[in-house]
Order: C-alpha cells, then structure tokens, then sequence
C-alpha cells in the first residue's frame, strides 16, 4: 500500500491526467492514477536553458510516465538556471502541494535534474532540513558539481560523461561525497545492470560501477554518450531506463 500522503482520498484523476500552472510547475499523472492508491513520484529539475518539461519530455514512452506521478518545475532565474536560495521555497512548495492534494507514496519520492538541475538536487541534500523535508528515497542527478558534504546517506546512481566539456571533468569530486555519506569503502565492481545504448551513429558504454560496503546502493556512471553539441554533457541514452530500474530496485 506504501506509504500515502495526505492528499489520498481527496480526488480523482485531474483532467486529462495533467496539471499545469504557467512557469511555475507541471503534474502529470497515469491513466490509472485514481486519487486514492498512493503512486510513487518522480521530481525532475531541468537544466539551464532547457524547458520545464524537459523530464516529461524525456520519460515519454517510458514505464515512468504509466507508473509515476511526475512533477517538474520552473527555475526562477530569467536564464533558466536553478539558483539554490531563490528557489528552494517553490521546490518545497511544490512538494507540500503535492503531498497535500494528490495521492503520493511518501516513502517512493524520487529525484532527477540534469546539469543545474542536478546541482539542486546536490544542494538540497547538503542541507539536512531541506533533505528531511523531501525525503527522497533515491536519486539520479545527471552532471551535477561538487557542492560540499552531503547532510543524508542517499541512495544514488550518479551519471556523468566520462569526457564532460562543459563541467571540465568527469564528476569524481561529485560521486566523493555521495561515498562519504554512505560510507562506501574505495572499491567497486562493474554494474552490468545497465544496457548499452546508440548516440550520435556510435555504440555508447554506460561505465557504470557500484561501489562496496557502503550504506545506501552508489552507483557512477561514467558515460561515452557525446551527446549535448558533443559535449558529453547530455543526459546520456541508457539514462531513463536506467534510473527507473534503480529506483525500481532500491528497498
């Protein structure tokens, strides 16, 4: 049954499965979502520059969009940057809103962002309170940056190109803090888990790991996808199935 939020019982499915609210946020919801069996949720942050459906857009088609409510917002900044002390009230704003009036899972919140997105994420969980509040089960940022400690142990699959122009390396830094807070020792194994996948005419390999001995599941993925203007910036083409598979597989 999970674990269902406050808003369970209040009402059916929105019209047309989508709530929308200009520049501020966008709710879909599956076509078996009823309003009153919780559903787990996927937050997604866009990057700068991109639209606020850029997750939706990319989990089209896939089993996030018939098993998922999916909520994404919109960055304050005029660039489309997600800035941590201007929008972090909207981000927790919309996940009240959502626990309030909809029917969630509160025990499967999940979070992706790619670039400033993933930034976000990494900020909120460098700091306890806004970690606590969102109380994500797991996430997936996509070429994030180093933003200090990590405040939670969080189950992480971390993907970065192993050749990213625009962040000038390869994320380690990154994936460092996500391994002190779960404890993890310094060795890995290959995570055959995720697939091979076609980009730009070239086989891409995935080149995940999961480290050992660490507290909550750490994965990094360190990617050949050349995509993003062959920046290896992009949110890579084995990505969206392979978060879902992860989430999917985390307790």
């Amino acid at each position: 049954m999970g674990n269902p939020s406050p808003g369970c019982g209040k009402s059916g499915r929105p019209a047309n499965g989508k709530v929308t609210v200009d520049n501020d946020h966008i709710y879909t919801f599956p076509d078996s979502y009823d309003g009153s069996t919780p559903f787990p949720l996927l937050v997604g942050f866009h990057a700068c520059g991109n639209p606020i459906d850029q997750f939706i857009n990319l989990t089209r088609g896939s089993a996030f969009e018939a098993e998922y409510v999916r909520a994404v917002g919109r960055s304050s900044d005029a660039g489309g940057c997600w800035n941590y002390n201007n929008d972090i009230a909207k981000v927790l704003r919309i996940y009240d809103d959502l626990m309030e009036n909809y029917c969630i899972d509160m025990d499967r919140v999940f979070a992706t962002g790619h670039s400033s997105g993933a930034q976000m994420i990494v900020q909120i969980l460098g700091h306890k309170s806004d970690a606590e509040h969102m109380n994500f089960r797991a996430v997936a940022p996509v070429a994030a940056s180093d933003y200090g400690a990590l405040q939670v142990p969080m189950p992480v699959m971390y993907i970065q190109g192993k050749n990213d122009t625009v962040r000038g390396g390869d994320g380690a830094s990154t994936v460092a803090r996500f391994r002190a807070a779960n404890m993890c020792e310094m060795s890995s194994a290959p995570y055959a888990e995720v697939m091979g996948c076609q980009s730009s005419g070239r086989a891409v390999n995935p080149g995940c790991i999961s480290y050992s001995g660490c507290s909550e599941p750490t994965i990094w993925c360190s990617h050949d996808d050349p995509a993003y203007s062959n920046t290896s910036h992009g949110v890579p083409c084995f990505a969206i199935q392979a978060m879902y598979d992860f989430f999917a597989d985390v307790p």
